[in-house]
């Protein structure tokens, strides 16, 4: 039998298009089936036509072909086959040039994998038979069921910046780097993707393991609120005033809210609602509420321009403001139960550790302050401006100055343990692996140090220098710079 003989038979002579499964799965076999040609000495381009395949096994057989031949046209006659499968559309010479339609998936990664193949922009391609055949298994895989390792900014509702470590970390080795213009927000990750939002105003779906572009959307003007992955839902601030929510399943929009003018507060998600900042009009702006599901607003509290990002603290929310204080917001109702003051414009994040907060501003104070009644435990005066958001670890809360600097002070009583210098403005906030920190500066390097302040390694991302705050977990560090994406793989 051929395979031709089969498909006639699956598609009642055509006249149905194949089953999504099936097609990922014959598209599989076929790549596997290249990839071995390919391999030979010298390598056979052999026929992508069914009447000339046979099934063994129900099987796949590429035999035959001519040692003359190219891998990228068996990839796009092989993605003309799938493609036109899946849409039932009859293959096109102008495919070539414009790419087939695309066709109706499940997810993201099933339509990436088929169009990988016969994707117009070379950069969009799979490099192989062998990377086909491996992107078109794993779009086969069922979908990951489990919490995403970092899915919004700082990692976790208490915005602390943490990821236990199994060993200290001893090298960062380049994984891929991925030119998407300027990234100032933190990326999502999840077991399969890397989730990024660019200064133009695009949301990018990038394969985790090679930093393949899958998906992208454009949203709005400008982007740089870090993305919060909640369910099949990422939600997102834009500059445009709006916050919105996209389906991470299909890369639709799921809602669309205007708000105020600037939305730069990175969202949270708690018991189906989505909390995030506002800025308004010059020192005007709230923290709002929002129904996850329906996109619709709940309530909205005055608070002063916000540009920080709302923390889940026990029964309340923390949230700095340009008003110079942190304000602890009941999220039923959005009333406030208590405000401390600083004086300078709160706009880091609060990072929680038990029932204390620690937050900056930009006169360069750093407090501990209870989560019961606001009160303050410990004060300490940085000497400079802070944007960067605190990391904390069981014993050291770290942070980055506008001096250069990377601080380290004791979580208990602010004294300090360490003062690291760059060779520009620490804008990124850090994150702690284990006992280790890791801090980008606008000088383009990241540096790991040890508790004690020691510089483990330093490691050159981009010259122009980052703003982005990185994202990790046990094995991944990806973060963004003037040039786009950049991911390392953790070594020990």
């Amino acid at each position: 039998m051929t395979l031709e003989d089969h498909l006639r038979k699956t598609t009642r002579n055509f006249s149905a298009r194949l089953p999504e499964e099936q097609v990922l799965a014959l598209g599989r076999d076929l790549a596997r089936e290249l990839a071995r040609a390919h391999a030979e000495t010298p390598p056979r381009h052999p026929e992508i036509e069914p009447a000339a395949i046979a099934l063994a096994d129900g099987k796949p057989v590429l035999e035959g072909g001519e040692a003359a031949g190219d891998v990228a046209e068996d990839l796009l006659q092989l993605g003309a086959l799938l493609q036109s499968l899946a849409t039932g559309v009859a293959a096109d010479v102008s495919w070539r040039l414009d790419g087939p339609p695309v066709p109706e998936m499940s997810s993201l990664q099933r339509r990436a994998a088929l169009a990988g193949l016969t994707s117009p922009g070379p950069e969009n391609r799979h490099a192989s038979a062998a990377a086909a055949a491996e992107a078109l298994e794993a779009a086969l895989a069922p979908t990951p069921t489990a919490v995403p390792p970092w899915p919004l900014f700082r990692g976790d509702s208490a915005r602390t910046g943490f990821r236990p470590s199994r060993a200290p970390v001893t090298a960062l080795s380049p994984a891929w780097t991925v030119a998407l213009g300027p990234v100032v927000a933190s990326p999502v990750l999840t077991d399969r993707l890397v989730i990024a939002a660019s200064t133009d105003g695009r949301v990018h779906f990038l394969d985790r393991a090679t930093g393949r572009r899958l998906h992208e959307t454009k949203v709005a003007s400008a982007l740089e609120s870090s993305p919060a992955l909640d369910g099949d839902v990422l939600h997102l601030g834009t500059d445009d005033g709006e916050v919105v929510g996209i389906d991470v399943r299909d890369g639709k929009e799921a809602y669309r809210l205007k708000l105020g003018a600037l939305v730069r507060s990175s969202p949270i998600v708690h018991e189906g609602r989505v909390y995030v900042g506002i800025m308004d009009t010059k020192d005007a702006g709230a923290l709002a509420a929002i129904d996850a599901a329906k996109g619709k607003l709940v309530w909205r509290r005055k608070l002063g321009a916000v540009f920080s990002s709302p923390t889940l603290a026990g029964a309340h929310l923390l949230v700095g403001s340009d008003d110079g204080a942190v304000h602890a917001v009941e999220p039923e109702r959005g009333t406030v139960a208590w405000s401390h003051r600083f004086g300078g414009r709160v706009r880091a994040t609060a990072a929680v550790s038990g029932e204390v907060a620690l937050v900056s501003d930009f006169e360069g104070r750093l407090a501990a302050v209870r989560l019961a009644d606001g009160g303050r435990l410990w004060l300490r005066e940085l000497g400079q401006p802070v944007y960067s958001s605190a990391a904390l670890s069981a014993a050291l809360v770290v942070v980055g100055c506008h001096d250069g600097s990377v601080q380290g002070l004791s979580l208990a009583s602010g004294e300090p343990r360490f003062r690291v210098e760059t060779r520009g403005p620490v804008v990124s906030s850090p994150v702690a692996l284990g006992d280790q920190f890791l801090a980008a500066s606008t000088d383009g390097d990241v540096y790991l140090l040890d508790a004690g302040g020691q510089v483990v390694l330093r490691t050159t991302v981009e010259r122009e220098g980052i703003q982005s705050s990185p994202a990790l977990d046990d094995t991944l560090l990806v973060l963004g710079s003037t040039r786009g994406l950049h991911a390392f793989r953790i070594e020990r």
